[in-house]
């Protein structure tokens, strides 16, 4: 029998097989991982979609303004004014849907933690937290509201209303322990806490022991937490403090007056803020970057999760223009000479009590302030700006502000101005004689007159008008640019309207009676009545006695002199540094004055004008014996400085004064800096009070800190030399 040999696969088809089953295999893992994939979206989505969805909801990103501080404030050398310190604070975050009953209970447990201030808690809190705590004693203080209450014959706020009106805090003082009171004040910090927003309920005095036992506690106590918080530290305890501005404090967030102002802004309502001042004008630069943290509520609203999504950071550094050791050496030198001059007063007037030799009426009690301003000509910096005054007690109190917002009549301090503006309406030629002499106007009982000339005919040039001090020479241009030319007995104009308006916009070339552009609010103007039919005191405004300046006005005034016109704007902020702890930040931004207006000077218009200023501060002209009207201050000053002086008349309190004022700069033929000095409501006398000397010792002062001269003593007043000078006589 034949036997048939078995088929047998090939290799190649074995291999086809194995191949074959694999990829089946694969495919079949590949769909069973689909199928659960499928089965796992759809249970997200049906049957945890709506948990899903409401984590999502419940996700927000909140801004909050917590360990933020501010930008620094530094002086032009690097010298800190204005620091942050920071300090240990306790803060409670509500969460969503939480009630103020929830909030009493955290605010009770938290209180036994923390000693807080009571002294300060309304009334009304106490009544609040006594109709929560405590029904059944308000029940027995108001039996009759509370029968009525529980009949329904009167609401649960018609009860209240009643109690408000009722319960005293007397009464509550029987009944609220100091525990009690310590868990009130407590509670009133986080009870108008924004949901998810931090507020903190004490900053101030926190103790280590309390910071401690609350981080111990957190986990009972909902919403609390710790951190740090921040006050402005001033390193030169209160210089310049006004200047420099407030904050406003965490528990009172954007102050009533400025909440339509900063909201308008895009702050929130418990945002510090600056409120006054350079605080104020720089809020912008100095504040923070808040910290943007993402919270995560439960269903009911409380927070499961906190997480920091983008880190706060602090504001930037602001540099001013101000020089902090001229400013505290000038302040010393203003109250040597503020207190010595009313020293003197008052040991004048004690002899003149005993002697009755002279006829002027001194109250030392009105010599009470003096203001000046430090500034670099060239370019509007204020390097100091001092103002002291004498309080009711004698005491020494800060003033500077008074130099931004108090104004005064000047007197003759203006006169470079008005011969300037002579010389831009044309009725007046640089180096034009015209006659000092007494002026008679047609009904006018008493005659105008120079203090150094009363009777004769003097003729006089601007240069040496300035140098005298002319009231005339200042008068008769006046009237020039009014179209007049002075008659003996002639008669005034009634409507001197027109020439009023030119001649005071002559004045405000110089920055006089308009503002000088200072970053600072509240800057005072002056007054300036209208003149429309009070010709004598348009020519009492060419002399200073009738408009009102500031310190400010006449430093800005010199300074455009100085400089050869240009009225640069006065500025308080030098840069912007970025923020760094270890070094100066990078400069951000950098300020200098801006050129407000040019005054039109001639080379020979201004040549005179500051010969003339010179000649106030430096000349004795031997061949008339005349002297500039500063010449005994400062005469011996190295380099030399160049000036005018100013006696104003006025009335204070319905008693005659004298306002003396006192501007220059130095060195006169390169000014480097400029300064004005008002010492207002002095007493009438002739010779004035010895003030200028005050301007002397700035510009010494000066010299020593910029130069490097020797130190040179502050000038030291003599009553008995001084008595010795006054005499009898009017103006």
């Amino acid at each position: 029998m034949e036997l048939k040999r078995a088929k047998t696969k090939s290799l190649e088809a074995i291999n086809r097989q194995v191949m074959k089953s694999r990829i089946n295999i694969i495919m079949l893992v590949v769909f069973l991982l689909c199928l659960v994939l499928v089965f796992r979206l759809g249970y997200l989505q049906i049957v945890k979609g709506d948990e899903y969805q409401e984590e999502i909801a419940n996700e927000q990103y909140v801004e909050i303004n917590q360990s933020v501080p501010r930008g620094e404030i530094y002086d032009r050398n690097g010298n800190l004014l204005v620091g942050n310190a920071s300090k240990k604070a306790i803060y409670f975050t509500r969460h969503r849907n939480m009630s103020s009953g929830e909030i009493i209970e955290v605010a009770s447990e938290l209180s036994t933690y923390l000693d807080m201030e009571t002294e300060n808690l309304s009334l009304r809190d106490k009544q609040d937290y006594l109709i929560r705590m405590y029904p059944e004693e308000v029940g027995e203080l108001m039996s009759d509201e509370q029968t009525l209450l529980d009949n329904g014959n009167i609401s649960q706020e018609q009860f209240n209303q009643e109690l408000y009106q009722r319960i005293t805090d007397e009464q509550i003082s029987g009944i609220l322990s100091e525990e009690d009171l310590n868990t009130v004040a407590t509670y009133v910090e986080m009870v108008n806490a924004r949901e998810l927003n931090p507020v903190v309920v004490k900053s101030d005095g926190v103790t280590e022991e309390e910071f401690a036992e609350i981080n111990e506690s957190l986990d009972s106590l909902t919403g609390v937490s710790t951190g740090m918080d921040w006050e402005r530290d001033y390193p030169y305890g209160d210089t310049l403090r006004t200047i420099l501005g407030e904050v406003s404090s965490s528990e009172e967030g954007l102050p009533r007056e400025l909440l339509d102002y900063y909201m308008a802004r895009g702050y929130s309502r418990d945002d510090r803020v600056g409120k006054t001042y350079l605080e104020y004008q720089y809020e912008n630069i100095l504040r923070g970057k808040k910290e943007q943290v993402k919270f995560t509520t439960d269903k009911s609203g409380e927070i499961i999760n906190r997480e920091v999504a983008k880190q706060g950071e602090p504001g930037d550094n602001l540099y001013l223009t101000l020089d902090i050791n001229l400013q505290l050496e000038l302040e010393s030198l203003a109250e040597h000479h503020l207190t010595s001059l009313r020293n003197m007063a008052e040991e004048i007037q004690q002899r003149n009590r005993g002697t009755g030799e002279i006829d002027y009426t001194i109250i030392p009690e009105y010599l009470d302030t003096v203001v000046l301003v430090v500034q670099d000509p060239n370019n509007g910096d204020v390097l100091a700006m001092v103002g002291k005054q004498l309080d009711e007690n004698g005491n020494i109190v800060d003033y500077h502000y008074g130099a931004l917002t108090s104004t005064y009549a000047v007197g003759s301090s203006v006169k470079g101005a008005t011969v300037a503006t002579g010389y831009q309406n044309g009725v007046i030629e640089p180096g034009e004689t015209l006659i000092d002499e007494p002026l008679n106007f047609a009904g006018n009982t008493q005659n105008i007159s120079s203090f150094f000339n009363r009777s004769g005919q003097v003729p006089i040039d601007d240069q040496e008008a300035l140098m005298v001090s002319s009231n005339v020479y200042m008068m008769k241009t006046a009237l020039k640019i009014a179209g007049l030319e002075y008659y003996d007995g002639m008669s005034l104009p009634t409507d001197i309207g027109e020439a009023a308006n030119t001649f005071r916009n002559g004045l405000n070339q110089f920055g006089l009676g308009v503002s000088t552009g200072i970053d600072l609010p509240n800057e005072a103007i002056g007054l300036s009545p209208d003149l429309s039919n009070s010709p004598g005191s348009y020519l009492n405004l060419a002399i200073g006695q009738y408009d009102t300046y500031s310190a400010l006005q006449l430093s800005q005034y010199v300074s455009t002199i100085a400089n050869g016109g240009n009225r640069v704007g006065l500025h308080m902020a030098k840069e912007v540094r970025e923020g760094d702890a270890n070094e100066n930040g990078a400069i951000l931004q950098s300020f200098s004055g801006q050129v407000l207006n040019t005054v039109g000077f001639s080379p020979a218009g201004l040549s005179q004008i500051q010969a003339g200023f010179y000649d106030v501060f430096n000349t004795h002209d031997t061949s008339t014996d005349r002297y500039g009207t500063g010449w005994d201050a400062y005469h011996e000053l190295e380099p030399k400085a160049s000036g005018k002086t100013g006696t104003a008349e006025a009335s204070y309190n319905g008693d005659d004064v004298l306002n003396q004022t006192y501007t220059g700069y130095a060195p006169y033929d390169n000014p480097e800096m400029a300064f004005s000095i008002i010492f207002p409501h002095m007493p009438y006398t002739v010779p004035f009070f010895p003030a200028q000397y005050l301007g002397r010792d700035v510009i010494d002062k000066y010299y020593e800190l910029y130069y490097e001269q020797a130190p040179v003593e502050p000038y030291q007043y003599d009553t008995d030399a001084f008595y010795a000078r006054l005499s009898y006589g009017s103006y």
